[in-house]
């Protein structure tokens, strides 16, 4: 068993921006629910562990070269996201790919009940829950793997993807671009941030 919430550990270290986590923080933050699904499907969450890192390599390698041009945080998370699910769809199938997916999300959101300013919120959870659809939805299309980085790119293009609205200087922004301090929403689960559509303009 231990080994098990030590897979999962390391699978949401790999996505999580949080430093400092436990075996007994995932525990925790999982339902009972999810925890029977997960036990149930371990090997695809063994795979999901290590195309998740294998999706972050590709992505640092990604930043490196300035793949799309543009130093916005949000763009390259919408990126990770659609590429992620892609690469879990193409493994273990969309439907766990999915799951596993909003298994994340939840934790995220335990997170942020848990622990003060995490940088988790209702708005981010909704923008990688979007994202991911999309990946999830390029696996279906049978995109080929080798053109898959300008699938990708092209949907940010026609703004088919969603990311948190910020000014340039990566502060947040409600509906009528006034911005919002990190201390205010970073306190709120539910907050004036939006989603907008993605732009590589």
């Amino acid at each position: 068993m231990k080994f098990f919430y030590t897979t999962l550990l390391i699978l949401f270290l790999s996505l999580t921006n949080l430093k400092a986590q436990d075996l007994s923080l995932i525990k925790k933050s999982l339902s009972l629910e999810d925890k029977f699904w997960c036990l149930r499907h371990y090997n695809s969450v063994k795979k999901a562990k290590t195309i998740s890192f294998e999706v972050l390599k590709t992505m640092d390698s990604l930043r490196k070269i300035d793949y799309l041009a543009k130093n916005d945080e949000e763009l390259y998370d919408a990126f990770r996201h659609i590429y992620w699910m892609y690469s879990l769809s193409e493994e273990i199938g969309g439907k766990q790919a999915k799951r596993i997916g909003e298994i994340y999300e939840r934790y995220g959101q335990w997170v942020f009940n848990n622990k003060p300013l995490s940088g988790y919120d209702s708005v981010a959870m909704a923008m990688d829950l979007f994202n991911n659809n999309l990946g999830i939805s390029l696996s279906k299309q049978k995109t080929d793997r080798s053109l898959i980085f300008n699938e990708i790119t092209q949907l940010l293009k026609e703004g088919r993807a969603k990311v948190v609205k910020k000014n340039n200087l990566g502060q947040s922004l409600d509906e009528n671009d006034n911005i919002i301090c990190d201390t205010i929403w970073k306190k709120s689960w539910v907050n004036d941030r939006v989603l907008v559509n993605s732009s590589l303009e």
